[in-house]
């Protein structure tokens, strides 16, 4: 059986085997405390975070691609623009 509960290492691990997304144990500390980073739970001082909430987290944190630095940067504002090509 599947382990669904990782600890912050294991975390870690998970994060760049499946996404090829590397972190710092301190960066998800940090993210922990300041808010933008994938729930997690605790039992006693001992940090979990559960597989399917990483997933969901990684989803929501993916941009559409972007077909030019323009397009990039708007996505990033939150804006949804449509660049098309010049006749």
């Amino acid at each position: 059986m599947e382990q669904t509960s990782l600890t912050p290492d294991q975390t870690i691990r998970y994060l760049k085997a499946r996404y090829n997304k590397s972190l710092q144990r301190s960066y998800l500390a940090k993210l922990r405390c300041t808010g933008g980073g994938a729930p997690f739970f605790k039992i006693g001082s001992t940090v979990l975070y559960d597989r399917t909430d990483l997933d969901n987290w990684v989803r929501a944190k993916r941009t559409p691609k972007a077909h030019s630095a323009t397009q990039a940067q708007a996505l990033q504002r939150g804006l949804n623009i449509k660049i098309t090509a010049s006749p």
